[in-house]
């Protein structure tokens, strides 16, 4: 016991040296390269015109184009083919997967920004904030509502599926059965200031237009109805009704000027509606399953969507023309977040990452596995992220099926410790003032210390 015990220590210790030991190509991917890849890729005989042998001609890539992509391995030809992904051809050939410490090693040295040697340079696009550009203005008069009906169907909802939080004021808006709860936030907690009715079934979305004053809820009854409803935040009173759907509005979002609204289906459809006229103007169908998350931008010209299978696009509002295809996610998009300037798009997936796509190209800056707990017995076990959100001043905190909430800076560092929640944090929001705001799965709304 006493032998296995100091096995085990040595194993950790080994372990975490080389997690702390920067992954280079001259020290750990040239030699993994030389054990499984140069028979067939070197400089007499390049197969698919790809030799490996050297940092340059490794970057260079082969017949087909570039095989790494600095930052983001899931999008990485030379990554993909060594973990036998079903969309790339396994390497090495007809010979069994390597193994997974030697994958994690090329997996790290791409997320690290494939530095070829020790004094070398990282790839990785430096990430950079004006927290100037892009931010609504603050509105002269702060929209809080008043006279609000009393909850019908209870305090307190199940589960808290779709949770919204004010970008002026200390309002918080939680999804119900036939009813949107709105709760002011207060020194000591949350105090519910009564509710909106919802008369189409569940909530599935909310959010709150980018000056506060318009709540957009959507949702429905599966495969039956599906509506997105308007409110005025500050009147506490249904502005209109947009789409007329056959199956639920899973989200939806309004532009900044209040001019479009565009909501996302399980028929993998996104539609753009006219809001002061309800005409649909344009009827999108390239997402390949239910289109889970719809995020505007700043701005209000451009929109995100994200679906089930983990595709992202960028769409034009007005013309409903595509803008950029986003691919390094491989699992369901939980959530959409732009940050205030409208220069970087972070994206939640069940795949336990989140990435910042910088928004002049859609390359992916940063791509960070925030809720993805490591073992020293096992490769990875993923856990996905459930919520994201950006303050005002570019920090980013994400929810987690560890449940976790972590809390991360402008360039997708982490930033303190991450806090524990009792229950699953389904959703996470930054308030006005920057406080973290969590939904559980069991119904309660809290503030995160």
């Amino acid at each position: 016991m006493k032998n296995q015990l100091s096995y085990l220590l040595v194993f950790l210790f080994i372990g975490l040296s080389q997690a702390a030991e920067k992954v280079t190509f001259e020290k750990h991917i040239r030699p993994l390269m030389k054990e499984h890849c140069l028979n067939c890729h070197n400089p007499d005989k390049s197969k698919a015109g790809l030799d490996l042998s050297s940092y340059d001609a490794t970057l260079k890539g082969g017949s087909s184009g570039e095989i790494v992509k600095a930052g983001a391995p899931d999008s990485s030809l030379l990554y993909m083919t060594i973990i036998h992904h079903e969309d790339a051809e396994a390497m090495p050939p007809k010979k069994p997967k390597i193994a997974d410490k030697k994958i994690a090693i090329f997996r790290e040295w791409i997320l690290g920004g494939l530095v070829e040697n020790e004094g070398g340079k990282s790839k990785l696009r430096k990430i950079e904030f004006d927290v100037a550009a892009g931010s609504a203005a603050k509105p002269s008069v702060i929209p809080m509502p008043k006279n609000l009906a009393e909850a019908r169907n209870s305090k307190k909802v199940p589960v808290v599926q779709a949770m919204a939080v004010s970008p002026w004021a200390p309002l918080v808006a939680i999804g119900g059965h036939k009813e949107v709860l709105l709760y002011k936030q207060t020194e000591s907690g949350q105090e519910l200031l009564g509710a909106l009715p919802f008369e189409h079934g569940v909530v599935y979305d909310l959010k709150f237009s980018k000056n506060g004053s318009i709540l957009v809820a959507s949702g429905g009854i599966e495969a039956k109805t599906g509506k997105v409803v308007l409110y005025d935040v500050l009147k506490g009173k249904k502005i209109t009704e947009i789409a007329d759907e056959q199956d639920v509005v899973l989200a939806a979002d309004i532009s900044a000027d209040h001019q479009f609204v565009s909501i996302g289906t399980p028929l993998k459809m996104i539609k753009i509606f006219n809001v002061k006229t309800g005409k649909m103007l344009h009827r999108i169908k390239k997402h390949t399953d239910w289109v889970t998350a719809v995020s505007f931008s700043p701005k209000g010209d451009q929109f995100a969507t994200g679906d089930r299978n983990g595709g992202i696009h960028i769409w034009e509002a007005k013309l409903g023309g595509i803008v950029l295809s986003l691919s390094d996610h491989k699992l369901k998009i939980n959530d959409l977040a732009w940050r205030a300037d409208g220069m970087m798009l972070a994206s939640a997936s069940e795949d336990g990452k989140f990435i910042l796509w910088d928004m002049k190209d859609g390359w992916p800056a940063k791509v960070v596995d925030a809720h993805v707990k490591k073992s020293p017995f096992r490769y990875t076990r993923m856990t996905g992220i459930l919520s994201l959100d950006w303050s005002r001043a570019g920090t980013l905190v994400t929810s987690g099926r560890d449940k976790t909430i972590r809390t991360w800076a402008v360039d997708g560092q982490k930033v303190g410790k991450p806090k524990e929640s009792k229950t699953l944090p389904t959703a996470v929001r930054l308030s006005e003032d920057g406080q973290v705001i969590v939904g559980t799965f069991n119904g309660e709304l809290k503030i995160m210390p």
